[in-house]
């Protein structure tokens, strides 16, 4: 069962951030594939959302190719291993990018950078 809440004040629309939630799930390994994922109606109920928010929500998932729609059945988690690899690369070089970023704009050279690197993957 998914475990997740809704922010109400967040400025990430509702059905937005149930679909990261899921893939959050995706990637920790807590939803694998094959797992059956609550009803729409069930899950709007769960997060006191309309079931409209979560139905994009999970059409947005089948789109990407991340759950499977079965009529009668609901859905199902199904994906390629490869697809959420490249999502969890996808997601890391935004990270990574934004902390380059931040970090040049604080005056870090390339150097500085890359011994901070090092030191740090040597203390792990």
């Amino acid at each position: 069962m998914l475990r997740f809440g809704i922010d109400n004040s967040s400025p990430v629309p509702a059905y937005q951030q149930v679909k990261q939630s899921i893939l959050i799930d995706l990637m920790s390994g807590r939803l694998s594939n094959g797992d059956r994922l609550p009803s729409i109606r069930e899950l709007a109920k769960i997060l006191k959302l309309n079931p409209n928010t979560v139905a994009k929500a999970y059409y947005n998932l089948e789109e990407e190719g991340f759950i499977q729609g079965k009529q009668g059945s609901g859905y199902l988690v199904k994906f390629h291993k490869t697809k959420l690899d490249n999502l969890k690369l996808g997601i890391l070089e935004d990270e990574f990018r934004s902390f380059l970023q931040k970090a040049f704009s604080m005056g870090f050279t390339r150097k500085d950078i890359e011994d901070l690197m090092r030191r740090l993957l040597n203390h792990e």
